[in-house]
Protein backbone atom coordinates (compact mmCIF):
# COMPACT_ATOMS: atom_id res chain seq x y z
CA UNK A 1 0.00 0.00 0.00
CA UNK A 2 1.54 3.68 -1.07
CA UNK A 3 0.20 6.62 0.40
CA UNK A 4 -0.56 10.02 -1.20
CA UNK A 5 3.15 10.53 -1.90
CA UNK A 6 3.60 7.37 -3.32
CA UNK A 7 5.56 5.84 -0.30
CA UNK A 8 5.10 2.79 0.79
CA UNK A 9 3.40 1.73 4.13
CA UNK A 10 3.72 -1.43 5.75
CA UNK A 11 0.34 -2.64 7.79
CA UNK A 12 0.55 -4.94 10.82
CA UNK A 13 -2.00 -7.77 11.44
CA UNK A 14 -0.87 -8.22 15.25
CA UNK A 15 -4.65 -8.20 16.44
CA UNK A 16 -5.52 -10.71 13.84
CA UNK A 17 -2.57 -13.25 15.41
CA UNK A 18 -3.24 -12.63 18.84
CA UNK A 19 -7.24 -13.39 18.10
CA UNK A 20 -6.05 -17.05 16.69
CA UNK A 21 -3.30 -17.50 19.26
CA UNK A 22 -6.02 -17.57 21.77
CA UNK A 23 -8.60 -19.41 20.23
CA UNK A 24 -6.01 -22.11 20.22
CA UNK A 25 -5.25 -21.67 23.69
CA UNK A 26 -9.23 -21.64 24.48
CA UNK A 27 -9.94 -24.72 22.49
CA UNK A 28 -6.75 -26.57 24.42
CA UNK A 29 -8.62 -25.39 27.89
CA UNK A 30 -11.26 -26.73 26.88
CA UNK A 31 -10.54 -30.05 25.75
CA UNK A 32 -7.93 -30.27 29.34
CA UNK A 33 -11.50 -29.61 30.85
CA UNK A 34 -13.69 -31.93 28.99
CA UNK A 35 -10.95 -34.45 29.34
CA UNK A 36 -10.92 -34.09 33.44
CA UNK A 37 -14.38 -34.06 33.43
CA UNK A 38 -14.56 -37.02 31.45
CA UNK A 39 -11.62 -39.16 33.63
CA UNK A 40 -13.80 -38.04 36.92
CA UNK A 41 -16.99 -39.01 35.47
CA UNK A 42 -15.77 -42.20 34.70
CA UNK A 43 -13.76 -42.41 37.92
CA UNK A 44 -17.22 -42.06 39.77
CA UNK A 45 -18.96 -44.46 37.78
CA UNK A 46 -16.28 -46.81 39.09
CA UNK A 47 -16.45 -45.60 42.27
CA UNK A 48 -20.21 -46.22 42.24
CA UNK A 49 -19.89 -49.73 40.80
CA UNK A 50 -17.43 -50.89 43.47
CA UNK A 51 -19.76 -49.33 46.21
CA UNK A 52 -23.13 -50.82 44.71
CA UNK A 53 -21.00 -54.09 44.18
CA UNK A 54 -19.98 -54.05 48.17
CA UNK A 55 -22.96 -53.21 49.72
CA UNK A 56 -24.37 -56.15 47.21
CA UNK A 57 -21.74 -58.69 48.57
CA UNK A 58 -22.20 -57.33 51.77
CA UNK A 59 -25.67 -58.35 52.32
CA UNK A 60 -25.23 -61.30 50.36
CA UNK A 61 -22.49 -62.22 53.67
CA UNK A 62 -25.14 -61.35 55.73
CA UNK A 63 -28.07 -63.70 54.45
CA UNK A 64 -24.85 -66.34 54.97
CA UNK A 65 -24.74 -65.58 58.38
CA UNK A 66 -29.22 -65.78 58.59
CA UNK A 67 -28.55 -69.64 57.11
CA UNK A 68 -25.76 -70.45 59.68
CA UNK A 69 -27.49 -68.96 62.25
CA UNK A 70 -30.19 -70.83 61.43
CA UNK A 71 -29.70 -73.80 61.12
CA UNK A 72 -27.81 -74.38 64.35
CA UNK A 73 -30.65 -75.65 65.85
CA UNK A 74 -33.22 -77.67 64.93
CA UNK A 75 -36.54 -76.58 62.98
CA UNK A 76 -39.98 -78.52 62.31
CA UNK A 77 -39.52 -80.49 58.85
CA UNK A 78 -36.38 -79.58 58.20
CA UNK A 79 -34.34 -81.58 61.33
CA UNK A 80 -31.96 -82.69 57.89
CA UNK A 81 -30.35 -79.37 57.58
CA UNK A 82 -29.59 -78.97 61.15
CA UNK A 83 -25.40 -78.77 61.18
CA UNK A 84 -24.32 -79.08 65.03
CA UNK A 85 -21.69 -81.04 66.52
CA UNK A 86 -24.16 -83.49 68.01
CA UNK A 87 -21.38 -86.92 67.64
CA UNK A 88 -18.51 -84.58 69.35
CA UNK A 89 -19.68 -81.73 70.87
CA UNK A 90 -16.67 -80.90 72.82
CA UNK A 91 -14.45 -81.30 69.89
CA UNK A 92 -12.52 -78.42 69.56
CA UNK A 93 -11.45 -79.18 65.84
CA UNK A 94 -14.77 -79.16 64.57
CA UNK A 95 -16.17 -77.17 61.79
CA UNK A 96 -18.75 -77.33 58.81
CA UNK A 97 -18.95 -74.91 55.88
CA UNK A 98 -22.14 -74.61 54.02
CA UNK A 99 -21.70 -74.02 50.04
CA UNK A 100 -24.09 -72.28 48.00
CA UNK A 101 -21.20 -73.50 44.38
CA UNK A 102 -19.27 -76.66 43.76
CA UNK A 103 -16.52 -73.74 42.56
CA UNK A 104 -15.43 -73.19 46.63
CA UNK A 105 -11.82 -73.92 47.27
CA UNK A 106 -10.12 -73.91 50.90
CA UNK A 107 -7.61 -71.33 49.25
CA UNK A 108 -10.78 -69.13 49.83
CA UNK A 109 -11.00 -69.07 53.03
CA UNK A 110 -8.16 -67.27 54.45
CA UNK A 111 -8.39 -68.70 57.78
CA UNK A 112 -9.03 -72.61 56.03
CA UNK A 113 -6.57 -75.06 58.53
CA UNK A 114 -6.27 -78.73 57.43
CA UNK A 115 -6.40 -79.63 61.32
CA UNK A 116 -9.77 -78.87 61.31
CA UNK A 117 -12.56 -81.17 60.32
CA UNK A 118 -14.20 -79.11 57.93
CA UNK A 119 -17.05 -81.02 57.17
CA UNK A 120 -19.11 -80.56 54.42
CA UNK A 121 -22.55 -82.01 55.40
CA UNK A 122 -25.53 -83.25 52.87
CA UNK A 123 -28.36 -84.73 54.10
CA UNK A 124 -28.12 -88.83 54.89
CA UNK A 125 -24.04 -88.20 55.02
CA UNK A 126 -23.53 -85.60 57.84
CA UNK A 127 -19.55 -86.47 57.69
CA UNK A 128 -19.10 -85.74 53.94
CA UNK A 129 -16.15 -83.37 53.02
CA UNK A 130 -16.63 -83.42 49.42
CA UNK A 131 -17.09 -80.17 47.55
CA UNK A 132 -20.73 -80.29 46.77
CA UNK A 133 -23.48 -77.33 47.20
CA UNK A 134 -25.41 -77.87 50.45
CA UNK A 135 -27.29 -74.27 51.25
CA UNK A 136 -31.00 -74.12 51.10
CA UNK A 137 -30.39 -72.29 48.54
CA UNK A 138 -28.57 -71.35 45.62
CA UNK A 139 -29.47 -67.82 44.43
CA UNK A 140 -27.17 -65.82 46.47
CA UNK A 141 -23.04 -66.43 46.18
CA UNK A 142 -21.70 -67.08 49.25
CA UNK A 143 -19.72 -69.70 51.77
CA UNK A 144 -20.08 -70.22 55.53
CA UNK A 145 -18.50 -71.89 58.50
CA UNK A 146 -19.27 -72.88 61.94
CA UNK A 147 -17.32 -73.83 64.88
CA UNK A 148 -16.78 -73.85 68.33
CA UNK A 149 -15.06 -70.76 69.97
CA UNK A 150 -11.87 -72.29 71.76
CA UNK A 151 -9.42 -70.66 74.40
CA UNK A 152 -7.01 -69.73 71.69
CA UNK A 153 -9.87 -67.67 69.98
CA UNK A 154 -10.35 -65.88 73.41
CA UNK A 155 -6.66 -65.00 74.05
CA UNK A 156 -6.27 -63.96 70.39
CA UNK A 157 -9.58 -61.38 71.57
CA UNK A 158 -7.44 -60.60 74.40
CA UNK A 159 -8.42 -62.72 77.34
CA UNK A 160 -5.50 -62.95 79.94
CA UNK A 161 -5.15 -64.03 83.49
CA UNK A 162 -5.87 -60.25 84.56
CA UNK A 163 -8.56 -59.68 82.10
CA UNK A 164 -10.49 -62.90 82.04
CA UNK A 165 -13.52 -63.17 79.30
CA UNK A 166 -14.37 -66.48 80.35
CA UNK A 167 -14.67 -68.52 83.82
CA UNK A 168 -11.11 -70.64 83.25
CA UNK A 169 -12.52 -74.12 84.57
CA UNK A 170 -10.19 -76.44 83.17
CA UNK A 171 -7.17 -75.97 85.29
CA UNK A 172 -5.46 -75.13 82.72
CA UNK A 173 -4.70 -71.01 82.43
CA UNK A 174 -1.52 -70.93 79.84
CA UNK A 175 -1.76 -68.92 77.35
CA UNK A 176 -2.14 -71.10 74.12
CA UNK A 177 -0.48 -71.40 70.50
CA UNK A 178 -1.92 -72.70 67.21
CA UNK A 179 -2.00 -75.66 66.71
CA UNK A 180 -2.95 -75.90 70.60
CA UNK A 181 -6.30 -74.28 70.26
CA UNK A 182 -7.54 -75.21 74.18
CA UNK A 183 -10.77 -76.49 75.14
CA UNK A 184 -13.98 -75.16 74.10
CA UNK A 185 -15.29 -72.32 75.36
CA UNK A 186 -19.56 -73.11 76.96
CA UNK A 187 -22.06 -71.11 77.37
CA UNK A 188 -24.20 -72.09 80.75
CA UNK A 189 -23.16 -72.34 84.29
CA UNK A 190 -19.53 -73.58 85.67
CA UNK A 191 -21.49 -74.37 89.23
CA UNK A 192 -24.18 -74.32 90.88
CA UNK A 193 -23.79 -71.08 92.32
CA UNK A 194 -23.91 -68.99 89.92
CA UNK A 195 -27.16 -67.76 88.75
CA UNK A 196 -26.76 -66.11 85.66
CA UNK A 197 -25.11 -67.85 82.32
CA UNK A 198 -21.64 -67.05 81.07
CA UNK A 199 -18.63 -68.39 79.26
CA UNK A 200 -16.48 -71.30 80.63
CA UNK A 201 -13.92 -74.03 80.06
CA UNK A 202 -14.57 -77.16 81.78
CA UNK A 203 -12.28 -80.73 81.66
CA UNK A 204 -15.19 -82.60 82.57
CA UNK A 205 -18.94 -83.21 80.79
CA UNK A 206 -21.06 -80.82 80.99
CA UNK A 207 -25.08 -79.74 80.03
CA UNK A 208 -24.12 -76.74 78.30
CA UNK A 209 -23.27 -76.20 74.35
CA UNK A 210 -20.68 -74.30 72.82
CA UNK A 211 -20.31 -71.01 71.93
CA UNK A 212 -20.11 -70.70 67.95
CA UNK A 213 -18.31 -68.92 65.69
CA UNK A 214 -19.79 -68.04 61.95
CA UNK A 215 -18.16 -67.22 59.05
CA UNK A 216 -19.63 -65.71 56.13
CA UNK A 217 -18.25 -64.45 52.57
CA UNK A 218 -20.37 -63.03 50.38
CA UNK A 219 -19.77 -61.66 46.43
CA UNK A 220 -18.40 -63.19 43.47
CA UNK A 221 -15.58 -60.76 43.30
CA UNK A 222 -12.20 -62.07 45.04
CA UNK A 223 -12.29 -61.63 48.46
CA UNK A 224 -15.86 -59.91 48.84
CA UNK A 225 -17.23 -59.60 52.09
CA UNK A 226 -15.98 -61.71 55.41
CA UNK A 227 -18.55 -60.77 58.22
CA UNK A 228 -17.67 -63.18 61.76
CA UNK A 229 -20.69 -63.50 64.44
CA UNK A 230 -20.48 -64.72 68.02
CA UNK A 231 -23.76 -66.62 68.50
CA UNK A 232 -24.44 -68.80 71.43
CA UNK A 233 -27.60 -71.37 72.65
CA UNK A 234 -29.90 -70.24 75.06
CA UNK A 235 -28.96 -71.84 78.26
CA UNK A 236 -31.97 -71.77 80.31
CA UNK A 237 -32.00 -71.57 84.07
CA UNK A 238 -29.12 -73.71 85.99
CA UNK A 239 -29.55 -77.34 86.97
CA UNK A 240 -30.01 -77.18 91.01
CA UNK A 241 -31.97 -80.78 91.05
CA UNK A 242 -34.54 -83.01 89.18
CA UNK A 243 -37.30 -80.44 90.89
CA UNK A 244 -36.27 -76.91 91.74
CA UNK A 245 -38.37 -74.33 93.50
CA UNK A 246 -37.75 -71.10 94.46
CA UNK A 247 -39.93 -71.72 97.60
CA UNK A 248 -41.64 -74.39 99.00
CA UNK A 249 -42.40 -78.11 97.77
CA UNK A 250 -45.68 -80.04 99.64
CA UNK A 251 -45.77 -83.24 98.61
CA UNK A 252 -48.75 -85.27 99.97
CA UNK A 253 -49.94 -86.98 96.68
CA UNK A 254 -50.59 -90.83 96.16
CA UNK A 255 -46.67 -91.48 95.31
CA UNK A 256 -43.39 -89.96 93.68
CA UNK A 257 -40.07 -90.69 92.43
CA UNK A 258 -37.52 -88.07 92.42
CA UNK A 259 -33.96 -88.98 90.81
CA UNK A 260 -31.14 -86.88 90.55
CA UNK A 261 -29.21 -89.12 88.57
CA UNK A 262 -28.35 -88.58 85.18
CA UNK A 263 -30.37 -90.76 82.80
CA UNK A 264 -28.36 -90.38 80.02
CA UNK A 265 -24.81 -90.37 82.43
CA UNK A 266 -23.44 -87.29 80.72
CA UNK A 267 -23.19 -84.75 84.09
CA UNK A 268 -22.29 -85.50 87.46
CA UNK A 269 -25.51 -85.83 89.17
CA UNK A 270 -27.88 -83.51 91.38
CA UNK A 271 -29.85 -83.74 94.30
CA UNK A 272 -33.71 -85.24 93.46
CA UNK A 273 -35.21 -82.11 95.13
CA UNK A 274 -33.78 -78.33 95.73
CA UNK A 275 -36.12 -75.56 97.60
CA UNK A 276 -35.46 -72.05 98.12
CA UNK A 277 -37.25 -72.42 101.28
CA UNK A 278 -38.88 -76.16 102.43
CA UNK A 279 -39.70 -79.83 101.21
CA UNK A 280 -42.53 -81.38 102.95
CA UNK A 281 -43.28 -85.26 101.69
CA UNK A 282 -45.09 -88.55 102.68
CA UNK A 283 -43.65 -91.62 103.12
CA UNK A 284 -44.76 -93.29 99.83
CA UNK A 285 -42.01 -90.70 97.99
CA UNK A 286 -38.91 -91.81 97.05
CA UNK A 287 -35.64 -89.75 96.40
CA UNK A 288 -31.92 -90.83 94.35
CA UNK A 289 -29.28 -88.54 93.46
CA UNK A 290 -26.46 -86.58 94.59
CA UNK A 291 -26.88 -86.37 97.67
CA UNK A 292 -30.05 -89.21 98.27
CA UNK A 293 -32.31 -86.28 99.70
CA UNK A 294 -33.96 -83.50 99.19
CA UNK A 295 -31.76 -80.42 99.39
CA UNK A 296 -32.75 -76.83 101.03
CA UNK A 297 -30.39 -74.21 99.45
CA UNK A 298 -30.04 -70.40 99.22
CA UNK A 299 -29.41 -70.42 95.25
CA UNK A 300 -32.33 -68.13 94.09
CA UNK A 301 -33.18 -68.77 90.21
CA UNK A 302 -34.59 -65.49 87.89
CA UNK A 303 -37.41 -68.07 86.93
CA UNK A 304 -39.14 -64.53 84.40
CA UNK A 305 -35.53 -64.29 83.31
CA UNK A 306 -35.46 -67.65 81.77
CA UNK A 307 -38.81 -67.51 79.93
CA UNK A 308 -37.82 -64.42 78.49
CA UNK A 309 -34.85 -66.17 77.54
CA UNK A 310 -36.22 -68.63 76.05
CA UNK A 311 -39.42 -67.36 74.91
CA UNK A 312 -37.87 -65.74 71.18
CA UNK A 313 -40.35 -67.59 68.17
CA UNK A 314 -42.26 -70.15 70.72
CA UNK A 315 -45.78 -70.98 70.08
CA UNK A 316 -48.15 -69.77 71.65
CA UNK A 317 -50.82 -71.53 74.26
CA UNK A 318 -54.11 -69.76 73.75
CA UNK A 319 -56.49 -72.34 75.64
CA UNK A 320 -55.57 -75.27 78.19
CA UNK A 321 -53.78 -77.96 77.23
CA UNK A 322 -56.04 -81.08 77.00
CA UNK A 323 -55.75 -84.19 75.15
CA UNK A 324 -52.61 -82.58 73.07
CA UNK A 325 -49.41 -84.03 71.30
CA UNK A 326 -46.98 -81.14 71.77
CA UNK A 327 -43.32 -81.59 69.35
CA UNK A 328 -41.82 -84.90 68.71
CA UNK A 329 -38.94 -86.55 70.02
CA UNK A 330 -36.74 -85.95 66.81
CA UNK A 331 -37.86 -82.01 66.75
CA UNK A 332 -38.86 -80.70 70.14
CA UNK A 333 -40.61 -77.17 70.26
CA UNK A 334 -40.94 -74.66 72.68
CA UNK A 335 -44.82 -73.34 73.77
CA UNK A 336 -45.07 -70.06 75.57
CA UNK A 337 -48.55 -69.89 78.14
CA UNK A 338 -48.82 -66.35 79.72
CA UNK A 339 -51.65 -66.56 82.07
CA UNK A 340 -53.46 -63.34 82.66
CA UNK A 341 -53.96 -63.78 78.81
CA UNK A 342 -55.91 -66.94 78.83
CA UNK A 343 -59.70 -67.48 78.63
CA UNK A 344 -59.33 -68.45 82.21
CA UNK A 345 -56.61 -65.82 83.51
CA UNK A 346 -55.75 -67.60 86.73
CA UNK A 347 -53.84 -70.85 85.81
CA UNK A 348 -53.33 -72.53 82.89
CA UNK A 349 -54.38 -76.29 83.08
CA UNK A 350 -52.59 -79.03 81.56
CA UNK A 351 -54.67 -82.60 81.23
CA UNK A 352 -53.71 -85.88 79.60
CA UNK A 353 -51.11 -84.35 77.28
CA UNK A 354 -47.73 -85.56 75.89
CA UNK A 355 -44.85 -83.43 75.03
CA UNK A 356 -41.54 -82.65 74.00
CA UNK A 357 -39.04 -79.31 74.07
CA UNK A 358 -39.78 -76.70 76.46
CA UNK A 359 -42.83 -75.13 78.28
CA UNK A 360 -42.89 -71.92 79.27
CA UNK A 361 -45.95 -71.33 81.63
CA UNK A 362 -45.80 -67.52 83.39
CA UNK A 363 -48.32 -67.42 86.03
CA UNK A 364 -49.54 -71.07 87.79
CA UNK A 365 -50.15 -73.87 86.36
CA UNK A 366 -52.09 -77.20 86.95
CA UNK A 367 -51.40 -80.79 85.91
CA UNK A 368 -54.38 -83.03 85.97
CA UNK A 369 -54.35 -86.84 84.67
CA UNK A 370 -51.81 -89.02 82.21
CA UNK A 371 -48.97 -86.01 81.54
CA UNK A 372 -45.81 -86.67 80.21
CA UNK A 373 -43.03 -84.50 79.05
CA UNK A 374 -39.64 -84.92 77.50
CA UNK A 375 -37.54 -81.56 78.33
CA UNK A 376 -37.99 -78.48 80.78
CA UNK A 377 -40.61 -77.15 82.02
CA UNK A 378 -40.55 -73.80 83.58
CA UNK A 379 -43.17 -72.39 86.02
CA UNK A 380 -42.88 -68.85 87.05
CA UNK A 381 -45.82 -69.60 89.42
CA UNK A 382 -47.40 -72.06 91.53
CA UNK A 383 -47.35 -75.72 89.92
CA UNK A 384 -50.09 -77.41 91.39
CA UNK A 385 -50.00 -81.48 90.49
CA UNK A 386 -53.34 -83.13 90.57
CA UNK A 387 -53.49 -86.38 88.88
CA UNK A 388 -56.39 -87.83 90.00
CA UNK A 389 -54.87 -90.99 90.33
CA UNK A 390 -52.85 -90.67 87.30
CA UNK A 391 -48.95 -90.94 86.42
CA UNK A 392 -47.06 -87.61 85.36
CA UNK A 393 -44.04 -88.50 83.93
CA UNK A 394 -41.09 -85.68 83.81
CA UNK A 395 -37.69 -86.58 81.99
CA UNK A 396 -35.72 -83.59 82.05
CA UNK A 397 -36.58 -80.86 84.80
CA UNK A 398 -39.17 -78.96 86.35
CA UNK A 399 -38.25 -75.49 87.32
CA UNK A 400 -41.11 -73.38 89.78
CA UNK A 401 -41.98 -71.15 92.42
CA UNK A 402 -43.78 -73.31 94.51
CA UNK A 403 -44.72 -76.93 93.85
CA UNK A 404 -47.57 -78.57 95.51
CA UNK A 405 -48.93 -81.82 94.94
CA UNK A 406 -51.96 -83.71 95.97
CA UNK A 407 -53.04 -86.22 93.35
CA UNK A 408 -51.93 -89.68 91.44
CA UNK A 409 -48.26 -90.31 91.00
CA UNK A 410 -45.31 -87.95 90.50
CA UNK A 411 -41.98 -89.45 88.53
CA UNK A 412 -39.11 -86.45 87.99
CA UNK A 413 -35.96 -88.16 86.42
CA UNK A 414 -32.87 -85.04 85.48
CA UNK A 415 -31.98 -85.64 81.79
CA UNK A 416 -29.29 -83.60 80.60
CA UNK A 417 -29.99 -85.08 77.34
CA UNK A 418 -33.42 -84.39 76.92
CA UNK A 419 -32.68 -80.53 78.29
CA UNK A 420 -29.58 -80.48 75.27
CA UNK A 421 -32.24 -81.18 72.68
CA UNK A 422 -34.51 -78.86 74.06
CA UNK A 423 -32.35 -76.40 73.83
CA UNK A 424 -31.16 -76.81 70.46
CA UNK A 425 -34.57 -76.39 69.63
CA UNK A 426 -33.90 -72.50 70.20
CA UNK A 427 -33.03 -70.06 68.00
CA UNK A 428 -28.90 -69.08 68.54
CA UNK A 429 -28.56 -65.13 70.04
CA UNK A 430 -25.90 -63.66 68.12
CA UNK A 431 -23.29 -61.88 71.20
CA UNK A 432 -21.56 -59.95 68.93
CA UNK A 433 -20.83 -58.94 65.29
CA UNK A 434 -17.39 -57.54 63.22
CA UNK A 435 -16.90 -56.97 59.63
CA UNK A 436 -13.57 -58.95 58.81
CA UNK A 437 -12.56 -57.08 55.54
Amino acid sequence: MRDQAGRTLTVYHGHQGFALVAALLLVVVVGIVAATVLQTTSTEIKISGNHRRAVQDFYVAEAGLAEGQARLHTRAGVEQFVMFDLAQRSNPFWSVYILTSSTWEPQDDPNFSSQYLNLIPQPGNPTSTAVQPNSVQSALPYWVKLRHKTEYDAEQAGHRTSTPHYFDGDGRTSTHRSPNVGNVIYFGYPNINITVPGPFTTQGSTPWLPIELITSNGGKDIGGVLLETEAVHPAGPNHLGALYAVGDVILSGQSGIFNGHDACGVVSSLPPVYSGSSVTAGPAFQFDGIPATPVQGSVVLDLVQSIGDLSRGAIPIQSDLLNQQLGSSSVPETYLATVSGLPNSSRLLIRNTVGHGILLVDGTAIFEGQVSWQGMIIVTGDLLIQGDGAVINVNGGIWARNVQHTGGSLNIQYDSCQIQASLLSRPVQVQSWKEVF
